[in-house]
This record gives C-alpha cells, structure tokens and sequence, in this order.
C-alpha cells in the first residue's frame, strides 16, 4: 500500500529509475566519474594556474622538450637527468601535434594527466573494493596526492603518476580472459617507470618480484631464494641510504621503512602458496610482465639510440646525471617522534595476527572488521592530509600509511583466494612501501607522489573490513539490506567529506585568488595569474632582455622560464635550473663558448635564489668555468628585486 500522500503511479519513475541503476552499472559509474571529474578539473585549473615555483623546474623540462621536439639530440644536445620515455611521450606529442611549448600548453596537458591518473586509481578502488562510492573516494584521495603536480608542471612525475595508475589498476582488474595482456600491460608500464625515473622503476619492479617469491609456489618453496629475498627487502633502505646514515633524520627513516616492510612481509605468511592448487594463471601474469618489461625498455633504448644519443651518452643521462642530481643536495623528511614506535607496533600487531590466527573461520566478531576500516580510513585521511584521522607531521604523508600497510597484506581468516589474488593482495602494499624510499634523500614532491600508491591499500583494508562487518551483521541479526544501507550510508559520507576539502574548498580558494591576481603578460603563459610581486619581476626582467637587445642569456641559478617569455633561445645543453650543482664542467665550458659567439650575451644573477633553491649554504666554485664567466665576464646595469641584470664587460 503507498504512504499517505503518494501513490503508485508517483513512485512509478523512481523505481524505473532505481531498476535501471541496478541493471547498468557501468553507465552509472561512468557518469559519476565523469561528474566527479568535472569538479576536480575546476580545482585544479585554478591550483595550475594560480602558482610558479621560483625553481622553476617547469621551465628547465619545457626548454629541454621543445629542443626534443626540435629534433635535437637528447643527452648529447639536451641536457637531462631524467629517461627517455618522459621525452618520447611528451615531446613526440608536441611535435606531432605542432603545438607550441608553453607554460600555458604544459599546464593544460598537466591538468588532464592529473585528472586521468586520479580517475584511475580511483577505478583501481572501486575494483579492490566492489564499491562505487569507495571508488570515488579513492578517486579523490588521489586528486588530493598527485596536486604536487600543480607546483612542478611538466616535471617527470606527470608521466610516473599514469604509469602508476596504469599498474595499480592493471592489478587491480585481476585474472580475466586476457590475464597474459594484463601482466604484459603492467611489466610494460614498469619497464617505462624505470626509464622515466631509474629509482621509482626500480622500486616498483622489486615490489614486484618480492610478491611473487612470497606468493608463487615454485619460488615460494625454494627456501634459499625466499628467506634471502626477505633480508634483501629488509636491508634495502640501508643499502640506499649508506651515504647519509650519519644523518638522524635518515637513520630513523630506514629504520620505519625496514619495519614497515618487516610487517608486510609477516602478513604475507597468510597469502603463502597452497600445495596442490593450480596456480597456472598466476605464472602466466608473471611472465607476460616480465616479458612486456624487458620488451618496452629494450623498444625505449632502440628507439633513444637511433635520435641519434649513443650508447655513452644515454648512460650518462639516465645513470650518472640521474644519481648526480640525487647527490646534489638534501632535503630532510619531517617525521613524528612517534613514527619508529608505529612500525614496532606494526610489526608486533602483524606477528601477533599471524600467529594467533585459528585454522577455521571461527565466530565473526565486530573487531577485526572495525579495525580493519579504520585503518583503511587513517591511511586515506593521512594521504589528503585532513582531520580527523590524519595523524601526522605537515608535509609528511607517508609514516603512519606505511605503519599500516601491513593490514592490507593479512588475508582475512576464512577467506579462500585464488594465487593471483594472493599475489595481488601482497604487491600492492609492497609497491607502496617501496614507492616512500623516493622520500630519500631530498623529501620534497616524491612525498606526495609515494604516498598515491597507498590509495590502493587503502581499499583493500577497507573492503576486507567491510566483508568481516558484514558476516558479524549477519550472526548479530542484522538483515542484509539494513547492513547494506548503513555502510553505503558510511561510504557516501566519506566520499563526501574527502570532495569537500579536496576539491570543493580548494577549488572555491582558488577561483578567489585567480581573480585577484594580474595575468603574465606573455603569449603562451597569459593564463597564469601570480601574486605580485613575483610576476611583477619576471616582467621586468624580460623587459630589460629585449631593452638590451640580449641575443642570448644565463642565469645564476637559470630560471629557465624566462626563455620562452622573452622568447630568446638558450645556449646548449639547455642548462637547467640548478646547473651551478649539476651541469659538468665540460658542458659548462660548452655555455661559455656559445656565449662568447653570441653577439649581446647576457646575464641574471640572483645569489639568495641559487642559495635558497640549490647551493643550501655552500659557496659557489668560481673556478667552474660558467660561474666565473657570469661572476666576471659581466657586469650588473640594472637591479629587479633580488636579480641583477648583468651585461657583457
């Protein structure tokens, strides 16, 4: 019978609207992702266009694509210290699209990258988890972690954020018909990681290979090859961070990350192979993702050598340079005091799950559920960095995720999976661990693009969770649709909340400032509104370069932007932003030779920036051959702020 006031016939559309929703669900996640979507592309307009890091790595990597793009030769005419895939992907897109490189252009390219990878993880969530709502809150944990894209466009992390999404979700979907193209997707995907940035490849594919020892008979039961696997991955932090243990900040970080890996590996124990069972579909992901590894990095390194970089100057690019700019200069991780006292407790808790676990499901309890959720929750609220359950330093991120990311690994008791679920189940918390070692030894972006890997953690505790609550509901009396409502209750106000301050709030902040703030006055960069007086400055600066007819220019340190506002092309290599620490010092003689043949070289030296951003306290070595041409080949005719506009003696 209808309520008072209704009728059948007014509930007629809802129900027909209720049963369609039901029947085509995919429609129905489209469409919220694409809503979701929408606002998060709001908010992150204003966040890239509402900002310039006065390091500018942006413009360091945009002069070095458009020379790609130009067709010049990457690490012999180009400088950099990234893998070639960053420039295959994105400086073969501005050459074959024509389109110009520009701040404005790299920004707009940034925006969708960052849209498309949060979008992913947020599938991959909704995958872990077998809920839509869980899938959108993963979603925007994720928005919130990769927003450091907004402070370093164009940098090398806008192709690790894909490329992580990509695996993530790849592992995620799990054993379908095409398992062989999975696993092949992913090793290819982390074949690309490793020639994009040489350690966060590195790090991926040990997560990788750590999983399938502790999870795929045939290695699981070699004992020799397991048990020194496991002291490997223990040791690991250790054997990176030997230069700095002498630091305290370092010591202490190896330590958290030996006990988190040390938790995960003990909760593994519950995903260990089953004698007898086929696992025939696990060996097949794992050699297909061998195979599409070996193959993208050897199709990338074919593809380098014949632009013309030889065999020598690709290993100088992607190996020297790459640990040289990782030497240059630190940058600490502030932790919690508590932090090392959190991965003592974890591994405690861990041990002691796995050791008093019972044979048999055993009677449901409310706790293990409970738990469960919670930390699914903390690990997600710690990654946006907002209250409640964000339990952490500013700027940290990652200490009590990784603290946590042990629960993930410890299968349910009672819960049969299949091999690759168990392999999954064990990698993805693996990954994320792996992924925080970035944090060394300069702790600034690499955070928050280590801690997106833990969206996947997150849901995995939390669907864990929610299936235990669910079988206590059922022994507690609960009905199913009574339990079913309440959690989708709990999910849509978690999703609501983490949207609010992470893209709601933050995209209101940011519409008010961009309306506030004066545009630059440049084709190619117009879009960007920056705070005076910074913008002020750069627009004087360029002034000055075309009043002084400057042919060609340095900077000490090079803010690289300037070239493509004055539109003045840089001397080769492209010396990056921080070339006073990285650049070798035949490569700078290179410099100092073009310079000498412009016809009106110029120069800008700003000694508190290269102080701030790259030198750290120590002295400049006049006796580098670029620094002493700048020091005293020129002379200072005009002061912006804290630049010195320098001409030719």
């Amino acid at each position: 019978m209808a309520k008072e006031g209704t009728t059948s016939r007014d509930r007629r559309p809802f129900a027909a609207a209720l049963g369609w929703s039901r029947s085509h669900p995919a429609a129905i996640a489209t469409l919220t992702y694409g809503l979701v979507s929408l606002a998060a592309a709001f908010a992150a307009f204003y966040a890239l266009f509402n900002q310039f890091a006065y390091y500018d790595d942006e413009g360091t990597l945009l002069i070095a694509l458009k020379a790609f793009a130009e067709g010049q030769v990457l690490y012999r005419d180009v400088y950099a210290a990234y893998g070639p895939f960053f420039f295959d992907v994105f400086g073969g897109f501005f050459a074959l699209t024509g389109w110009a490189v520009t701040n404005d252009a790299s920004r707009l390219i940034v925006g969708v990258v960052w849209i498309a990878s949060s979008v992913g993880f947020g599938v991959a969530a909704q995958r872990l988890s077998g809920r839509l709502a869980l899938g959108v809150a993963g979603m925007i944990v994720a928005f919130s972690a990769l927003s450091v894209l907004a402070a370093e466009p164009m940098h090398p992390q806008v192709a690790i954020a894909p490329l992580l999404a990509g695996i993530t979700l790849l592992v995620a979907v799990g054993p379908t018909r095409g398992i062989a193209w999975a696993g092949a997707g992913a090793g290819a995907l982390i074949g690309c990681l490793v020639l994009t940035k040489v350690n966060v490849g590195g790090y991926a594919a040990i997560a990788a290979a750590v999983a399938a020892i502790l999870t795929w008979g045939p290695l699981y039961r070699r004992r020799w090859l397991r048990w020194p696997t496991v002291a490997g991955l223990l040791l690991l932090p250790f054997a990176i961070m030997l230069p700095d243990l002498r630091e305290e900040w370092v010591r202490d970080f190896a330590a958290l990350e030996l006990l988190a890996f040390a938790a995960v590996a003990i909760a593994t124990h519950t995903a260990r192979p089953r004698p007898e069972e086929d696992e025939a579909g696990l060996r097949t992901w794992l050699l297909a993702a061998l195979t599409g590894a070996i193959g993208a990095v050897a199709a990338i390194l074919v593809l380098l050598v014949l632009t013309g970089t030889s065999a020598s100057q690709a290993y100088d690019g992607i190996i020297t340079q790459s640990l040289k700019l990782r030497s240059a200069f630190m940058i600490p991780l502030s932790s919690p005091g508590a932090a090392i006292d959190w991965g003592i407790f974890a591994v405690a808790a861990a041990g002691l799950a796995v050791g008093l676990r019972g044979e048999g499901p055993g009677r449901p309890s409310v706790w293990p559920g409970l738990l469960r959720v919670l930390a699914g929750v903390t690990i997600w609220f710690t990654v946006v960095g907002s209250s409640p359950l964000s339990l952490g330093p500013t700027g940290n991120y990652i200490a009590l995720p990784m603290a946590l990311a042990w629960v993930a690994a410890l299968t349910p008791v009672g819960v049969g999976e299949a091999p690759y679920r168990r392999f999954a189940r064990a990698f993805l918390p693996l990954l994320a661990v792996a992924q925080t070692l970035q944090a060394y030894p300069v702790a600034g972006s690499q955070i928050r693009i280590a801690s997106v890997a833990f969206v996947a953690v997150g849901a995995v505790c939390m669907r864990d969770g929610i299936g235990q609550l669910r079988a206590w509901s059922a022994t507690a009396g609960w009905r199913a649709p009574r339990f079913e409502a309440a959690s989708a209750a709990a999910t849509l106000a978690l999703a609501a909340v983490l949207g609010f301050h992470s893209v709601v709030s933050s995209g209101v902040s940011g519409l008010v400032a961009y309306r506030e703030r004066p545009a630059l006055p440049y084709p190619g960069a117009d879009l960007l509104h920056l705070a005076p007086p910074q913008g002020e400055e750069y627009a004087e600066l360029v002034d000055l370069l075309h009043e002084h007819r400057c042919t060609t220019f340095i900077g000490f340190p090079n803010v690289d932007s300037l070239y493509l506002f004055a539109e003045i092309e840089p001397p080769k290599p492209n010396p990056p932003g921080a070339w006073p620490i990285v650049l070798p010092l035949d490569q700078q003689q290179r410099v100092v030779n073009q310079m000498r043949a412009s016809p009106r070289p110029c120069a800008i030296r700003n000694d508190a920036l290269a102080d701030t951003a790259w030198l750290h306290g120590t002295p400049p070595d006049e006796s580098d051959p670029l620094i002493h041409y700048i020091f005293d080949d020129f002379e200072t005719v005009d002061t912006v702020g804290e630049f010195e506009f320098r001409v030719a003696k």
